[in-house]
């Protein structure tokens, strides 16, 4: 029988190719946008593209954030993935003032735009935002990336994987308890997301 897990359907990004990577790898995606039908799921994945704050009026604020904190404070699985995993911090240099769910503690910051890879003799001028694939440590795979913020934790244990872009390491996976998290966007990194994504829905954890 199909693992049932519920999208949460907030009115941005590319939901579609995130519920057919679930699909593909055994699960039964339910997308809602009901606060009590998601309070009641056993499993719940937060995905999407966008700005940090208006994402936390949509999301974090009023009946919806409430239910994802219940069911994250009630132990079940919960994926958030790209801003889903930003939302899961305290706030973001991106929307100053604005508060994130404070499921685990840390900010998100912004790449800088004067970053430079030095290789040998050669310099490179790094682009903002981080696109393309990239490799994470240690899961040894190449995931795909689009973003300009990045999450820094306040507690290293948070981090389950890193990336580097030019100087600056950066969490591309967290992880505390039932609760998981990835910068990287599993359903556009071919086999390595539909892994990662199978060993969430099987196992309720990731990596």
């Amino acid at each position: 029988m199909a693992r049932e897990l519920t999208l949460v359907d907030a009115g941005h990004g590319n939901l579609e190719s995130v519920e057919r990577a679930f699909v593909q790898v055994g699960a039964s995606v339910k997308m809602s946008n009901d606060p009590d039908a998601i309070a009641r799921s056993r499993m719940v994945v937060l995905a999407g593209q966008g700005v940090f704050g208006p994402a936390v009026g949509r999301i974090v604020e009023g009946a919806l954030g409430e239910a994802l904190r219940m069911v994250i404070q009630r132990g079940d699985p919960f994926l958030g993935i790209s801003i889903g995993m930003q939302l899961l911090f305290d706030g973001s240099q991106e929307s100053d003032g604005v508060e994130g769910l404070h499921v685990l503690p840390g900010r998100c910051k912004r790449f800088p735009g004067d970053m430079v890879l030095r290789e040998r003799e050669h310099e490179r001028r790094m682009k903002v935002p981080h696109m393309g694939w990239n490799n994470v440590e240690p899961s040894g795979e190449h995931y795909y990336f689009v973003h300009s913020y990045y999450v820094e934790p306040d507690r290293q244990s948070d981090v389950m994987w890193t990336a580097k872009y030019a100087n600056i390491v950066f969490a591309a996976a967290v992880n505390r308890d039932n609760v998981y998290g990835c910068q990287f966007h599993p359903e556009k990194s071919q086999q390595a997301g539909l892994r990662f994504l199978r060993a969430f829905l099987l196992g309720g954890k990731a990596g």
